[in-house]
């Protein structure tokens, strides 16, 4: 892995209280953050924060045409850091902010989406009439940037972090997120390796599902 330059943007400045809804196809709206008493978004108490969420967006944003609108998208998002695939890492909320970004571990967690749809394999590949992207060095180096700026943010903020988590371990569905090629190039090789935080692979949430033993078979 070589030295990529990631560019952090910090949109806290920018950051509504309490953020806009998110609507869903069929016109719903969500609130994508937990509020206090007072219409506003609940903070969290530092020292109740224990470890750092990660998902993949399962989507690749855009326009295309116009990064500085792409970038921005990451205000929609419930999400304290999100790992782009040019290499921007996008901070959109304040750290304490609760946001709904992983179920279960919401309260405890500092969250980070990495941007793609990943099958779970280190390269491309096909399943039925889905074609995945790679999770190529930039991404990589981005979402490590993203782990470690979450990390040394919370620990100034005295959170006693100590894991990291997947998302589908405190929501069902989302089987495939972070999948393993992040799972082993970016936390096992690096929140594991180099900043010394731990996994719990067996820790459930809810209807999440435990980390499999196949996310730790490295591939040739």
């Amino acid at each position: 892995m070589t030295n990529t330059t990631i560019t952090l943007l910090d949109l806290t400045n920018e950051a509504k209280n309490p953020p806009a809804q998110k609507v869903k196809p069929d016109g719903t709206k969500l609130n994508i953050a937990k509020y206090d008493g007072h219409g506003k978004v609940l903070v969290r108490d530092p020292k109740t924060i224990t470890g750092i969420g990660i998902h993949q967006t399962d989507c690749v944003f855009g326009p295309k045409a116009d990064p500085v609108a792409r970038h921005r998208r990451a205000l929609g998002v419930p999400i304290h850091a999100l790992a782009f695939r040019d290499g921007v890492l996008a901070i959109p909320y304040p750290m304490l902010w609760y946001m709904y970004h992983g179920n279960g571990m919401n309260a405890m967690s500092y969250g980070l989406e990495i941007e793609g749809s990943y099958s779970g394999v280190l390269g491309q590949s096909k399943a039925g009439k889905k074609t995945y992207d790679l999770l190529d060095e930039i991404t990589i180096e981005c979402a490590r940037a993203g782990v470690k700026y979450l990390y040394e943010a919370g620990l100034k903020l005295n959170s006693p972090l100590e894991f990291i988590w997947a998302h589908r371990q405190s929501r069902g569905v989302k089987d495939r997120d972070p999948g393993p090629a992040i799972w082993q190039a970016v936390v096992l090789d690096y929140a594991v390796g180099v900043l010394g935080l731990k996994v719990d692979e067996k820790r459930v949430w809810e209807d999440g599902t435990a980390i499999p033993a196949s996310w730790s078979v490295r591939k040739p």
